[in-house]
């Protein structure tokens, strides 16, 4: 059975437009089994890299997050929780800065920290991989990317993203414990998106971030929303909307090698738009230059360093204020 891509352009972060689309995306994955079922505890994993405005393309578009929340709730899920690890800030002070601020009060949401950290073991052996243990107390996960450029990794979708469920200052460190190799790396974070499993991915691809992502570049109007089950049809089919060669993409070239979900574009299916040429663009920019996906030393010291006074003394005085 071919794997199923939904996809619809979007001009901008209309509230009715991507609601209709988020309710569409329930329909078109609903099986046997519903996707979600009454008291479901549901935990939505969007993109929360840094303290940003949404203008800046580095986090998930909140109107997003708030679709997603209202049809969660039209289906009695009153259990909705949010959580990410930021590389820089709280949780909760990245999320405000995101524009998640009402959430909590309009859908009565909650921001929850990571945390449990439990030993996955992987093919690729990687010592110290840990993932949070805490997502085990939810029966839904939702993957909700931002589409963006990457320095190291080449683009972060719907794989890449769930690497954000590795807690705090883990993440760095094991950027370094694959010896720069980006496929290695690569292959980890598909192991990391076979565990985690979410029931559905939806892509915030309506202003993506193209040049040098995930955090300097800048904005690009894609104008599109997409969503599957399928993790590596779906980066596949976005790979090939933005015109990447496959094999700079290494979360997917990874999901090839492993055979982890559907990388023949001839057994993917798509639904909404139906036709990638036509919404193939030709003038999406990559980062200037390739990154090391190793960081050194001292790279790491200053990480641990900013985050230590970003948490423990930056966020308390603004808070004082």
């Amino acid at each position: 059975m071919k794997s199923k891509i939904l996809l619809r352009k979007a001009d901008a972060y209309r509230p009715e437009l991507i609601e209709n689309f988020v309710r569409e995306a329930f329909s078109v994955f609903n099986g046997k089994n519903p996707l979600f079922v009454m008291g479901d505890r549901v935990l939505l994993k969007p993109n929360l890299l840094r303290g940003f405005g949404p203008d800046r393309c580095v986090t998930t578009h909140p109107a997003i997050i708030g679709a997603v929340c209202r049809v969660l709730k039209d289906l009695g899920i009153n259990r909705i929780d949010i959580s990410d690890s930021p590389a820089l800030g709280s949780l909760p002070a990245v999320a405000e800065k995101a524009g998640y601020g009402d959430l909590r009060k309009r859908y009565g949401v909650r921001l929850v920290p990571l945390t449990d950290p439990v030993p996955l073991d992987i093919e690729e052996n990687i010592a110290h991989l840990k993932i949070a243990g805490s997502i085990r107390e939810y029966d839904r996960i939702i993957n909700l990317p931002k589409f963006k450029s990457h320095c190291q990794m080449t683009l972060t979708l719907s794989i890449k993203n769930l690497f954000g469920l590795i807690i705090g200052k883990r993440k760095p460190v094991l950027h370094c414990l694959v010896k720069n190799n980006k496929l290695t790396f690569g292959k980890m974070l598909i192991d990391i998106a076979r565990h985690v499993a979410p029931c559905l991915t939806i892509m915030d691809g309506i202003i993506a971030m193209q040049e040098n992502g995930p955090i300097n570049g800048s904005p690009y109007p894609l104008g599109l929303l997409a969503a599957g089950q399928d993790m590596t049809a779906l980066d596949r089919v976005l790979s090939d909307i933005v015109r990447v060669p496959l094999n700079q993409v290494y979360a997917l070239e990874a999901a090839r090698i492993k055979q982890f979900g559907q990388y023949d574009i001839e057994q993917i299916k798509l639904i909404g738009e139906t036709n990638i040429e036509s919404l193939q663009v030709s003038d999406f920019k990559l980062a200037n230059y390739p990154v090391d996906i190793t960081f050194n030393p001292f790279r790491l010291a200053k990480s641990f360093f900013k985050q230590f006074y970003e948490v423990r003394f930056k966020e308390k005085l603004a808070g004082s204020n």
